[in-house]
């Protein structure tokens, strides 16, 4: 090996431990599973609380700028289209009663994974035309989410609904 080339070598070698010192220092340090299945959980009640006040911006706030869902069929929504599906059915709602349960909580290279069940029920109306139609329903939804902690807390980057059973009545 010659002179220039070992030089290079320690070169990259220093660069590389600099790089690397860096991004660990950057990471939060890692969290124990039951310090976030607490943490996690406190951040669905929060959200359960905001939307039943009808607070979509506080709402919202619990997801990341580039915050993807994916529903049952595969179909990808991003933040807005997201928000704007939830401004429509807050507007329908009269009254809403739900409960999240995180069922399953597992590290992932880029978050923390949970797994959850939302169970809801209460009374609504739509127009349809010129009529109002009244009614009650109660929803069963599955999903996985990713989440980040973030400097301004516990954010979701993904949701993939794993199964939603929806059902109404008069």
């Amino acid at each position: 090996m010659t002179k220039l080339t070992t030089a290079l070598l320690i070169a990259a070698l220093a660069l590389s431990q600099q790089l690397s010192a860096r991004t660990f220092a950057a990471q939060p340090p890692p969290e124990s599973a039951s310090t976030a299945h607490a943490a996690i959980q406190a951040a669905y009640d929060g959200m359960g609380t905001s939307f039943q006040a009808h607070d979509l911006e506080r709402f919202m706030a619990y997801f990341q700028p580039d915050y993807i869902d994916i529903d049952e069929n595969g179909k990808h929504l991003t933040k807005e289209q997201t928000r704007r599906g939830y401004s429509e059915q807050l507007g329908q709602l009269k009254s809403i009663q739900s409960q999240y349960v995180v069922r399953n909580i597992q590290a992932a290279p880029s978050g923390t994974l949970a797994e959850m069940r939302l169970h809801s029920h209460g009374t609504g109306e739509k127009r349809i035309l010129f009529a109002k139609i009244r009614g009650h329903f109660t929803d069963d939804l599955w999903v996985r989410d990713l989440w980040v902690n973030t400097p301004q807390g516990w954010r979701i980057q993904r949701r993939q609904t794993l199964k939603d059973d929806l059902s109404t009545g008069p």
